[in-house]
């Protein structure tokens, strides 16, 4: 019953984050406002979650993890109901920053919870249960959101939460564990809160306007800097505080830290590739989109059926070998959609997907048991809320790396890619955003290699 509980607020929170995607034009349309403006439903929505994850994770060590993933999956259901009622674009972002405020108190608190409530001896398969359901959630967002749309019109994709958030919540209240470990010093770090905030607000609003054409990517670089001015403040200040908003003892765990990383690179390439293979499919190989999105869901499948198998697997043999094998077959995928081509068939694109599919999932699932296991039991809250917080920047840092990566290959701008580009110059841009996806599978697979250390803690 946990894992159920947790697996569905996980779908439901990830599910969010990429099946607007597919609704904005015709959000825009029918609000009179511009592609650049309906943008912010998204913007607002990934902000809001970066901020709060390490936040509620703190949180946790005084309220406990029941009451925040419960709480927040009540608080994503009013804001997805709020969402389906929002006719102004005004309060259809006020209604995705508090849809954010739920995912981010489930996001938070999902694997901390899984990983108190199964013994070592089966977490790893619990928890690939979980990174399946985030995964599948990523990926299906584009056609579910477009079966919704042109169903049932853009509010429906928010009203289909409300009766599955409703039950989750109740569940939770009823069946989630009360048990917690107090923090011994009950002082909250606004400090580091602050630096920390200021850090992520300068690093994700220099991508998200880079990514929108708003600003040059000259400024990337500049912003980098003065984003790494706050988070060196903000290491600085946790150093210091008695009780810090995020333990930096963690990251000494080397099985904790390289986790992590490699986790970052991971989602980069989870993101970048699922943005560019319905160009491919649609405006390269000529598919329709009802077509396109049949064949996209091959992809979520293999995950869906691989990851399971892979925590199970990781339960007995270890999961240094898989995570690493993980990250070789993901390598070979990569290069595999990169030699794909106009004379490409279906058959060879859904082999390919379904490949790295499982090459993704394979490294997922040990790999977050892993992450979750080197900590100690007290630590499991902000371990978990961390995690999510690698993942969220790595799906944003695949976008936006592999949208000025394309740009820069193919003088295709994100905004002519409408159907009418050259197809040459596109499958030029899309292998060099594939040969660096292929690039962030080696060092991912180096992190696993060199991840073993004296410092971790088994639960």
């Amino acid at each position: 019953m946990i894992l159920a509980i947790t697996s569905i607020g996980t779908f439901m929170g990830t599910l969010n984050s990429t099946i607007v995607n597919v609704a904005l034009p015709v959000m825009a349309q029918e609000m009179e406002v511009s592609i650049s403006a309906i943008q912010w439903v998204i913007s607002a929505y990934l902000l809001t979650t970066v901020l709060l994850l390490p936040i509620f994770g703190k949180l946790s060590e005084f309220t406990g993890k029941k009451y925040i993933f419960a709480s927040g999956t009540l608080i994503f259901v009013v804001g997805s109901a709020l969402c389906a009622i929002s006719h102004t674009l005004g309060l259809l972002v006020v209604s995705r920053i508090l849809q954010a405020i739920g995912t981010s108190g489930m996001f938070s608190m999902s694997m901390g919870i899984v990983s108190e409530a199964f013994p070592v001896s089966g977490r790893g398969k619990a928890l690939g249960i979980v990174g399946t359901m985030v995964a599948i959630g990523t990926i299906a967002g584009s056609s579910l959101g477009g079966i919704f749309v042109s169903a049932f019109g853009w509010p429906s994709i928010f009203v289909i939460n409300v009766p599955i958030g409703i039950i989750g919540s109740i569940l939770s209240f009823i069946f989630l564990p009360k048990s917690y470990i107090q923090a011994e010093n009950r002082s909250f770090d606004i400090v580091g809160t602050l630096f920390f905030s200021m850090f992520i607000l300068i690093f994700f609003l220099a991508l998200l306007f880079i990514q929108q054409d708003v600003l040059p990517p000259v400024y990337l670089i500049p912003a980098i800097m003065i984003a790494a001015v706050f988070l060196l403040a903000f290491i600085k200040a946790e150093t210091r505080a008695k009780n810090p908003l995020l333990d930096l003892s963690l990251f000494k765990i080397r099985e904790f830290s390289c986790g992590l990383i490699a986790a970052y690179f991971c989602f980069i390439i989870l993101n970048s590739t699922m943005f560019f293979l319905p160009f491919f499919l649609q405006d390269i190989l000529k598919l329709s989109t009802l077509d396109s999105g049949l064949i996209l869901s091959a992809y979520p499948i293999s995950m869906g059926i691989v990851a399971p198998v892979s925590g199970w697997l990781s339960d007995r043999i270890t999961y240094r070998p898989l995570t690493i094998a993980g990250m070789i077959v993901t390598a070979v995928a990569v290069l595999l959609l990169a030699a794909l081509g106009q004379t490409s068939s279906v058959l060879e694109t859904i082999l390919v997907m379904c490949l790295l599919g499982t090459g993704l999932s394979v490294f997922q699932s040990p790999n977050n048991a892993r992450v979750m296991s080197s900590v100690s039991a007290n630590q499991l809250g902000i371990a978990s809320s961390t995690n999510a917080l690698f993942r969220y920047i790595g799906l944003s840092s695949g976008t936006t790396f592999s949208m000025l990566i394309f740009s820069f290959s193919s003088d295709i701008t994100i905004s002519n890619l409408s159907g009418n580009f050259n197809a040459g110059a596109f499958l030029h841009g899309v292998v060099s955003v594939y040969l660096f996806d292929a690039f962030c599978a080696l060092i991912a697979m180096a992190f696993s290699v060199v991840r073993i250390g004296r410092s971790s803690v088994s639960l």
